[in-house]
């Protein structure tokens, strides 16, 4: 999958990743929004919001099977099929600034 990020400093750019919850953690880390691109009409869809609400981003998640809920300390991205929270570590993300 193609991506691209931007954030409220001017850090942007367009990174590849095959895994969608990695993808977002990571624009999430520099608090950025992330865009999937659709490479067939060159277009590019907000699928993660990092300031909007749970509902917001669960509304964009939901057609990947994911949705977006409050944690214990922080917001969690959970697959609505198991249940299960989905995540990485900080340390694991990409870098991309």
């Amino acid at each position: 999958m193609k991506f691209y990020y931007e954030n409220y400093s001017g850090d942007s750019g367009y990174f590849e990743e095959d895994d969608l919850i990695l993808g977002i953690y990571s624009a999430w880390n520099i608090e950025a929004n992330l865009y999937i691109l659709d490479e067939e009409i060159n277009q590019e869809k907000l699928i993660f919001a990092p300031y909007e609400d749970n509902e917001f981003n669960s509304d964009m998640l939901e057609e990947f099977g994911y949705c977006m809920e409050d944690g214990d300390e922080y917001r969690e991205i959970v697959d609505v099929k198991t249940g299960d929270v989905v995540g990485y570590d900080w340390d694991d993300v990409l870098d991309l600034v």
